[in-house]
């Protein structure tokens, strides 16, 4: 095979690569099993052997949730029967049609041209709950991934915890819900309460740590038939793939990729710093390793170098953006503060509403209207006053003695 055959990646031959390493693609064979995919790979497999619930696996984009679900369906033995669905929007009749193509209960003709073509829910159910209770004397069971669970509308939630529910002996259809960190919030809602009740397994997929990183480009290498003599990252370049990437698996791949082609151009087997660099900026993730300013425009010193690596400039992680994310925290925060500006408004407005109306009230002088008096005439003269009959000038009042007896009544 010619280094410039049309249709392939002129480095894989030149490297002696058997294979592409750093794929999009989600090959189960790449899965490097880091310190904090290790545990999530043993958690979801054992929750899936016991079959007791739903098993819930969350993770940033480009973190190899599907890379691993896929990886975790080879470690099954053969009597797992298993379907996979990347799409969450699909209606109730679609997801039990899939089910019964990928599980070979009905070929594909049986749907568009046969006798299940506009089928009805009852009609397409029957089927795949007869195959699932055929399964239990065998000792099988089904398996069921839906990936970007994030987006599943409530009606299909709704089938997933119905078909959940099926069980003889032991559950004969085991789901696995994978999806992005918004995933867990949507389970706390209210009307989800009773598919969170049923949620036995959950776990997330954190980012790669620059030991990981290294590890994961090794791998990725080694598998795809990679020999130290033909090439080889150094120390210094996987600190910056690792600080352009901030440890996102696909962001490395994509990175890395591009390195491999820069390497094959200049014709080196060792990839150092400046063939990163140049990739960083072929991609334009330059953002993410430009210093720092201080606010009076003064550069803040590098951080202190690792102590058993020389120094590397421009040591700073990448933002979302440059990492291929969504920015959900971004639009987040950028959400609240627009919701907390709208508020401060509208309260502004209510309080000067207010003061316009009440501020008259609570400054202006009570006025009490005067009251006019009527006026006291008399309509008739008083009579003269009579005079007395008794001429107070000649009483005289003698007060008696205390031991003498009263004089006796005379008559009048």
């Amino acid at each position: 095979m010619g280094e410039d055959e049309p249709g392939l990646l002129l480095y894989e031959p030149y490297y002696g690569l058997s294979d592409k390493p750093f794929s999009l693609s989600t090959d189960p064979r790449f899965l490097f099993k880091s310190p904090s995919h290790t545990p999530v790979f043993k958690d979801v497999l054992a929750g899936i052997r016991r079959r007791e619930g739903l098993v819930v696996l969350t993770g940033e984009i480009g973190m190899g949730k599907t890379t691993l679900c896929r990886s975790v369906l080879g470690a099954l033995d053969r009597k797992a029967f298993s379907a996979f669905v990347p799409d969450p929007f699909v209606t109730r009749e679609d997801l039990l049609k899939i089910l019964l193509v990928e599980f070979g209960v009905i070929a594909v003709d049986d749907l568009v041209r046969g006798r299940l073509r506009g089928a009805s829910r009852a009609e397409l159910s029957y089927p795949l709950y007869e195959f699932l209770r055929s399964l239990e004397p065998r000792g099988a069971f089904a398996v069921l991934l839906l990936d970007e669970a994030q987006n599943l509308p409530v009606p299909l939630l709704e089938e997933i915890r119905i078909l959940s529910d099926l069980e003889g002996a032991r559950r004969l259809l085991q789901v696995v819900l994978i999806g992005q960190p918004e995933l867990s919030i949507a389970l706390r809602l209210p009307h989800m309460r009773q598919v969170r009740q049923r949620v036995t397994t959950q776990c997330e997929l954190q980012p790669l740590t620059c030991e990981g990183v290294h590890g994961y480009v090794g791998h990725r290498l080694t598998v795809a038939g990679a020999t130290a003599d033909r090439v080889q990252f150094t120390g210094d370049a996987l600190d910056l793939v690792f600080d352009a990437s901030g440890g996102v698996p696909r962001v490395i791949n994509r990175l890395c990729d591009r390195t491999l082609q820069r390497g094959h151009a200049a014709r080196a087997a060792t990839i150092g710093p400046d063939l990163v660099r140049g990739a960083i900026d072929d991609l334009q993730l330059g953002a993410a390793l430009a210093p720092a300013a201080e606010p009076d425009g003064a550069a803040v010193p590098p951080a202190a170098p690792r102590p058993d690596r020389p120094p590397i400039s421009h040591r700073q992680r990448a933002t979302p953006e440059d990492r291929g994310e969504t920015p959900r925290t971004s639009r987040t925060r950028a959400a609240a503060a627009a919701a907390l500006v709208v508020l401060g408004v509208l309260s502004g407005m209510t309080m000067g509403v207010y003061w316009v109306w009440a501020g008259p009230l609570l400054t202006q002088r009570a006025s009490v209207p005067a009251v006019k008096r009527p006026s006291a005439r008399i309509g008739a003269p008083l009579p003269p006053v009579l005079p007395s009959a008794i001429d107070p000038n000649d009483v005289r009042i003698v007060p008696a003695e205390p031991n003498e007896e009263p004089a006796e009544e005379t008559a009048p």
